[in-house]
């Protein structure tokens, strides 16, 4: 039953399903998953909560040098603290506050200095059925109290690209470095390890989730966009929009067996597939069909996100 799903990870590649899909739609896909990941990024934040102004991408490529430095300097106080170093250690964090203070100065109401961006790729081969025969595989393991036999199942049970960014908390942060050094010049070393540990365990991530049956979908609407438009469309395009059209429907059932966004999202987007269905059989066309559905989209992904977003 389980042997119809295959699952595979990957690091900043995107996976695609063996789901039949034509050039212009890889093309589009592609696109639109680069677009998903630069909107779907986290803001830079005032500690009011406002987003700030990102800085020039030179600027900003430069001040994470600068937060990647002071984390790797802090991490270089708490070895050479293991290490009875206690000159070294405070010279290490001298360096990590200057990289700091150049951050802060640059931007002084920036809350979160990004030092790490992973991406991540799981995606699920297979048939709308296996994934609903591994879905009551895993139900059925729980209901008979073998929760390790079914969280094994269900790690599987993904189709994704997961961005997670980890930020240094700039409101705290710095002022722990700043107490470290100074317990270590009282000889406080086990203090200031104990605050240098607690402030590297405050580093925030934050994952954005990509669900790629909602990408592959919509990229398969946007290549519709002018052929639905069209009122003289050959058989040949007519056939061609159909078959989009099934793309489209075929990975929203995916995510919906996959239990993207919400059940309610689903079912309006393949309501709206449906419509566009309708609305362009034959000859008929018209202007606007595919704009309403981009919003659903958008409220669909924005659904699939984690509840615990930031930990």
């Amino acid at each position: 039953m389980l042997g119809k799903l295959l699952s595979t990870t990957a690091l900043a590649a995107l996976v695609l399903t063996a789901a039949s899909c034509s050039q212009p739609i890889k093309d589009n896909q592609a696109q639109a998953e680069k677009t998903v990941q630069a909107n779907g990024a986290p803001p830079m934040v005032s500690p009011s909560g406002q987003a700030v102004t990102a800085a020039p991408n030179a600027d900003r490529g430069q001040l994470v040098q600068e937060a990647v430095a002071a984390l790797r300097e802090t991490q270089n106080a708490l070895t050479a603290i293991d290490q009875n170093k206690t000159g070294d250690a405070i010279a290490a964090l001298e360096r990590a506050t200057g990289k700091l203070e150049i951050v802060l100065a640059r931007t002084p109401d920036l809350a979160l200095a990004p030092v790490d961006v992973s991406v991540t790729t799981q995606d699920v081969l297979g048939t709308i059925q296996g994934v609903e025969d591994a879905r009551a595989a895993v139900k059925t393991a729980i209901d008979r109290g073998r929760l390790q036999d079914a969280r094994r199942l269900i790690s599987g049970l993904a189709s994704e690209t997961v961005v997670s960014v980890s930020d240094l908390p700039l409101a705290t942060y710095p002022d722990a470095i700043k107490q470290a050094a100074a317990m270590l010049r009282q000889g406080k070393t086990r203090e200031a390890k104990a605050v240098l540990e607690t402030a590297l365990s405050t580093i925030v991530v934050e994952h954005t989730i990509i669900p790629l049956p909602l990408v592959r979908a919509q990229a398969a609407i946007e290549a519709a966009k002018g052929l639905s438009e069209k009122a003289d469309r050959t058989p040949a395009e007519n056939t061609r929009l159909r078959n989009l059209l099934a793309t489209a429907r075929t990975e929203l059932r995916l995510g919906q067996a996959l239990g993207y966004a919400t059940e309610k999202d689903m079912s309006d987007l393949l309501a709206a597939v449906d419509e566009i269905d309708r609305k362009t059989s034959g000859q008929q066309h018209g202007a606007g069909l595919l704009d309403r559905i981009r919003g659903l989209f958008e409220h669909a992904r924005q659904a699939s996100q984690t509840q615990e977003g930031k930990r």
